[in-house]
Formats: C-alpha cells, structure tokens, sequence
C-alpha cells in the first residue's frame, strides 16, 4: 500500500502553476514528502497531549532488542478495537495516510473535431499556451 498519494495521475515532469509560481510536480511532491516527515508527525504528537490523549507510541522490538518509535504516518502505531457486537479485541495498527489530489474547477470534455479537421490531428498542448504566455510577459515592456 502507498504511504502518500500526491497528484497520483500527473507524472514527475508536470507543471503546477499556482499564481506566479511555477514548477514540477516532482518538487511539489518533495516538499509535501519533507514537510509531512519533519512537520506533521510532531503536531499530532502536540495536538494528541494537549487534548489530553496520552498515546505511547513507543514498543520493544524484538529483534533489535531496544525499544523503537512508531510512526502515524510511516509503520503506523499498535492498536487494538473493540466493536458492539464483535467477540472480543482486534490487534491492529492505526496509520495516517496523506492524498493530495488536484480536482477541476470544470471537468474536462471530449473535444470534437470540426468537420475541415482530420480525426488524427493532434490538439496542441496546455503547456504550448502556457509558454507563449510567458514568452510575451518577458517580451513586453514593464
């Protein structure tokens, strides 16, 4: 099972654009990698004890002989359920996933050919537009 899910249907050479900011998915995804790790692990650890929700999220580990560290968002931390009506306690972990989707202010349609256009044509890229916008706001006069 993937840990994270980042804009799972755009490739690592894509382009997101937000405002006058530009670059590839791949960093985007870096920085949402690093900040996850580094930043939201330590807030819910903050956001669990102030709320009163003391969780040791520490455990033996057998092999290395040592106690080790669980992770919410990497190994996932140990856990049991109990649910009305089951027979007893369910030995499990929780783990918190992180999905980062980019969702369409429009959904996109299929576009049809005009009747002077062959079937085979291919339509130009978003990024061609892209491109030609930012070639004439470096051409034009400030």
């Amino acid at each position: 099972m993937q840990q994270h899910i980042f804009l799972e249907n755009y490739k690592d050479d894509d382009v997101c654009s937000f405002d006058s900011t530009m670059f590839k998915v791949a960093r985007l995804r870096q920085v949402m990698n690093s900040a996850i790790s580094l930043q939201l692990e330590s807030a819910l650890e903050e956001a669990f004890k102030t709320q009163g929700l003391q969780i040791n999220t520490t455990k033996y580990d057998t092999q290395l002989r040592c106690r080790v560290q669980q992770k919410w968002l990497g190994s996932g931390i140990d856990c049991e359920t109990l649910k009305i009506g089951a027979k007893g306690w369910q030995k499990g972990k929780v783990k918190i996933r992180v999905i980062v989707e980019f969702c369409p202010d429009e959904p996109e349609m299929e576009e049809k050919p005009e009747n002077n256009e062959s079937e085979t044509s291919k339509p130009e890229s978003p990024l061609d537009d892209l491109r030609r916008q930012l070639l004439n706001q470096e051409n034009s006069p400030s």
